[in-house]
């Protein structure tokens, strides 16, 4: 099987587990206690704070854990809803922010002249990366969603000018159920909001996968860049009408983010493309995870300019530094073999090309059916 979907989730990195597991094993009181089991869980807690604060460039008391990044993003959401004259969201962002932005009321508040905006940092289906300071000109507020760059891309949040950020756990390798929101102010979050208690072990997971991936950012991008390329090349060299919506990393680094390539293949269904791949042991989707039971075209690849017919057949890969389940991310070279994971691309290759060409065939018969000539 071939696992090429990392956008949608990623495999539980080995550090991530021995984290959880050391942590689940000792520390079991509540960090909210005031005795010593509650003490030394909030210990713990402040103790994975400071390791996302030193890999995104913040202070420990600006990182908030929450169970997911969608709900990082309807706390930061409705924030700026409360502090902003209106909020404006770009039209490239998450479901998670959409399905909050497009139904916003507008409430205009006398004497209040804030702005506020929320603009994704890297696409989670083309992989394109935004230039956020040119994005974010002429607003107040800030927030992005940063839940395909972080631990992928360098971030430092104390100089962005950024209000409020967010990741996810599960993206980079921690179990699911486990996300982040950053604050520039924290008296916003801790004023308006009331948390659960923080599960300890999935935050000392998170912790783990993001230094981790934070240590060695240079080392992986790089890697996956190679990997990245050489599927676009191979899906290109096999079916010439294939059409990239984006570009290779060589030469557009600040553009487009390694992880995450989108191509289409015209005159096929995406869906039933994937269903086909899925099938044939190959992993990936039409777009979002969390869109993929839509059947109409991407909104992110419309607004990005592409056509209704080229969103229909748009198919997303995404990757990670390795692509072999059983290589030990504690082990050897990080897991690493580039050899290895160059044959499972170009397998890859051969199975989309493969089932391209089917469906093309399928769809050659069928239009001449529908046309029987006459004797």
């Amino acid at each position: 099987m071939i696992y090429l979907d990392h956008a949608a989730t990623s495999p539980t990195l080995q550090c991530a587990k021995v984290a959880f597991n050391a942590v689940s094993a000792t520390i079991w009181g509540n960090p909210n206690s005031i005795h010593s089991f509650g003490q030394d869980a909030r210990k713990t807690l402040e103790s994975s704070r400071e390791v996302v604060a030193q890999c995104l460039g913040c202070e420990p008391d600006q990182v908030f854990f929450v169970p997911s990044a969608t709900e990082a993003c309807r706390i930061a959401l409705a924030i700026m809803v409360e502090k902003c004259r209106f909020v404006t969201a770009s039209l490239v962002e998450h479901l998670a922010v959409t399905s909050i932005t497009d139904y916003m009321v507008p409430i205009i508040r006398t004497g209040n002249k804030l702005r506020g905006a929320a603009h994704i940092c890297t696409n989670n289906e083309t992989g394109k990366i935004y230039d956020l300071g040119k994005d974010f000109l002429g607003y107040d507020v800030k927030f992005s969603d940063c839940t395909a760059a972080i631990g992928k891309q360098k971030i430092n949040f104390r100089s962005s000018g950024i209000d409020f950020i967010c990741g996810s756990g599960h993206k980079i390798g921690a179990p699911v159920g486990i996300g982040v929101l950053i604050a520039k102010t924290p008296a916003d979050i801790t004023e308006r909001f009331h948390f659960g208690t923080p599960s300890v072990p999935l935050a000392a997971a998170f912790a783990s996968a993001l230094e981790f991936r934070t240590k060695e950012i240079d080392l992986f991008a790089g890697v996956t860049e190679f990997l990245h390329d050489r599927l676009i090349d191979g899906i290109m060299n096999e079916i010439p009408d294939a059409q990239l919506n984006g570009c290779p990393c060589f030469g557009h680094r600040m553009e487009q983010s390694p992880y995450i390539t989108n191509v289409s293949f015209p005159g096929i269904e995406n869906h039933a493309l994937v269903l086909r791949l899925a099938a044939d042991g190959l992993m990936v989707s039409s777009g979002a995870a969390c869109s993929s039971g839509n059947n109409e075209p991407s909104r992110v690849l419309l607004a990005s300019g592409y056509s209704e017919e080229r969103a229909r057949s748009a198919i997303r890969f995404s990757f990670d530094y390795k692509l072999d389940f059983d290589a030990n991310d504690m082990g050897n070279n990080y897991g690493l073999n580039l050899e290895r994971d160059a044959r499972i691309i170009d397998e890859a290759v051969k199975i989309v090309a493969q089932n391209v060409r089917e469906m093309k065939k399928i769809s050659s018969t069928r239009d001449k059916s529908d046309f029987p000539v006459e004797s």
